[in-house]
Order: C-alpha cells, then sequence, then structure tokens
C-alpha cells in the first residue's frame, strides 16, 4: 500500500475552499447550493471542510450552482479570480453610466457656455 503523502489532503482542501468562496461570492447559503446541486447540507458542510472527495457528478452539481466551470473549483487562486472579475464588471457598469452622464451634461451645453 502507498503512504499518503498529503497532496490528497490538500487538494480537497483547495477543492472545499474554493466551493466555500465561489458559494458565498455568489450569495448562496449552504442550504440552498446544497438544494442545487442535490447533496445534503452537512455532505457540503464535509467538501467545504476538506473532508471528504466528492464523486464527479457532484463535482459537476456543485460548478452548475455556482455557475463555475468544475475545473475553476480545482484551480489555485480561481474564487479569488471571480471575485476580482465581479469587481471589474461593476466598474465597468458605472464607469460606462458615469460617461453616460457626461455626455449627456455636456450634450446640454450650448458653444457660448464653455
Amino acid at each position: 500500500m502507498r503512504k499518503r503523502n498529503g497532496r490528497g489532503d490538500a487538494l480537497r482542501g483547495l477543492l472545499g475552499r474554493n466551493v466555500k468562496q465561489f458559494r458565498v461570492t455568489a450569495g448562496l447559503s449552504q442550504e440552498k447550493l446544497a438544494e442545487m446541486a442535490d447533496i445534503s447540507i452537512p455532505y457540503l458542510q464535509s467538501i467545504e471542510r476538506g473532508a471528504v472527495w466528492p464523486s464527479p457528478a457532484t463535482l459537476a452539481g456543485l460548478a452548475c450552482g455556482l455557475d463555475v466551470e468544475p475545473s475553476e473549483l480545482l484551480a489555485s487562486g480561481a474564487a479569488v479570480s471571480q471575485e476580482i472579475r465581479k469587481v471589474v464588471a461593476k466598474l465597468g457598469k458605472d464607469i460606462t453610466a458615469l460617461v453616460g452622464r457626461s455626455v449627456k451634461t455636456l450634450n446640454g451645453i450650448t458653444p457660448n457656455q464653455k
């Protein structure tokens, strides 16, 4: 029998952290995500703690519920990247609105009002 080297533990921990961060970022409760992934709340809690390794079907269900690719659940820094994408998207909307208001203001100024 091969001796465990801890890499599996680290990968389960990474998966658990990513699932939890994606869930929190998405504004989902454990109850809601568990329902979406068709698993029990205690099982989701075990996944988030890194205590269990879910089946491929469960990984797919979690990814679907979190609106991410399954591979993102195992990527280092993936949850942080998702948070950054959301902030950038919001900034883009804010900048677009600001530019729109500025253009409307400028359009209201006649050439003699400089």
